[in-house]
């Protein structure tokens, strides 16, 4: 049987803020939630969308890019949301929003799909994320574990 719940973190640890997700998927690994899938992707559709399918409850994490830029500000969007178009933009060519939008037309969304972004300070080459980003991987890491907590009722999904 399959966990309800998987969260995903999207990036690349070798393009410094970039590896926000994956940073936060770490952090949560720490948390030590039981039940919940914790992965790993570097955004593509198909992948997101194989991740996420048949899961009750889905959480992504990416860095975007916003204009003006805030570094660490946290976006939170459930899905589906019809009609939001104002949104930042993704640090890949293709990401989560193209996966939401090719598995609405497959059908493969899960019950419930949260995204958030992480406003990215620096997405050069390198290792380790800004201090900015950094303190909000802590936060976000720490924010998604209680809304798991609370969307599973705390309890061990494990067969």
């Amino acid at each position: 049987m399959r966990p309800e719940a998987v969260v995903i973190g999207v990036g690349n640890p070798y393009r410094r803020d970039d590896g926000v997700g994956l940073a936060v998927v770490d952090r949560l690994r720490a948390a030590g939630l039981p039940g919940v899938t914790l992965a790993e992707s570097d955004g593509e559709a198909v992948a997101l969308i194989l991740l996420w399918q048949c899961r009750r409850v889905a959480v992504v994490v990416d860095a975007v890019r916003a204009d003006p830029p805030h570094p660490g500000r946290i976006h939170r969007m459930a899905m589906p949301e019809p009609g939001r178009v104002n949104r930042p933009g993704g640090t890949h060519a293709t990401g989560p929003a193209d996966a939401v939008a090719l598995a609405r037309t497959l059908g493969r969304l899960p019950q419930r799909l949260v995204l958030y972004g992480v406003e990215a300070a620096d997405t050069g080459y390198g290792c380790g994320l800004s201090p900015g980003v950094a303190g909000a991987a802590d936060r976000l890491a720490a924010r998604i574990a209680d809304e798991l907590r609370a969307a599973t009722g705390g309890r061990d999904q494990r067969p």
